[in-house]
């Protein structure tokens, strides 16, 4: 009797809690695939293993696993949260969410070349539901956005992007400004987040909660002398 052997399935719909700003020659080369000094932590080369060689490190390590994943591998629910939340610094910027599409920067990019194609790269901690603010993104945003003022000093429309803390109750702290557009708005914009206090579903692992990070950009726009807080 012959037998067959199936195709090994294709990792895909993968959730990271953020996209890692590093730069994969930052991180020191492995049998496995890269150390982050940083974080002190393993990042296995996902981009070219099968989804049975994903579940298998997931499930004999006792923490989150931290890989290197192709967009083609990512949910559409983290490209569009990378999309809303990306860093200047990091590999990729992208123009819009409507669009999502990733603007590559040569200088800084990682990328992965697939059937002769380059495609754009993610780092990032793998969890199985990102935290979300509880009633939705649109709902935290408008209510955000009620809470935000302009300030009189800001002369040019532009996004500040804060970074918090999720924990494991569903609290937002540990606010900070991960790239500044303004003294007085990135003060505005911690301000409004912290007065508000909104409640977050927190992230998920394995069945349980977990603290994660979450990047919200904030855009001012002194002609209308209020603020739009972009998906």
């Amino acid at each position: 009797m012959r037998f067959i052997r199936k195709p090994m399935a294709n990792i895909n719909d993968v959730v990271l809690q953020f996209p890692c700003p590093l730069r994969k020659d930052s991180f020191d080369k492995t049998s496995k695939g890269y150390y982050c000094n940083k974080c002190s932590s393993e990042v296995i080369d996902f981009s070219g293993k099968s989804l049975n060689e994903l579940r298998c490190e997931m499930g004999k390590s006792q923490k989150p696993v931290c890989g290197i994943f192709k967009k083609s591998q990512l949910s559409d629910q983290f490209i569009k949260y990378a999309a809303a939340t990306f860093f200047l610094s990091s590999a990729l910027t992208f123009q819009s969410i409507a669009q999502e599409k990733a603007k590559i920067d040569s200088d800084s990019t990682s990328k992965a070349n697939v059937d002769g194609e380059t495609e754009p790269v993610f780092f990032g901690l793998i969890v199985e539901t990102q935290a979300e603010p509880e009633g939705g993104i649109p709902k935290f945003i408008k209510t955000l956005s009620e809470e935000i003022k302009c300030p009189i000093s800001l002369k040019e429309k532009g996004k500040c992007f804060v970074e918090m803390l999720i924990d494991t109750s569903g609290h937002a702290h540990s606010f900070k400004i991960v790239k500044s557009l303004n003294k007085d708005a990135d003060q505005e914009a911690v301000r409004a987040l912290t007065k508000l206090n909104y409640p977050w579903t927190p992230a998920k692992q394995r069945g349980k909660s977990l603290t994660s990070r979450f990047i919200m950009p904030i855009a001012f726009d002194p002609d209308k002398r209020r603020n739009d807080v972009k998906k």
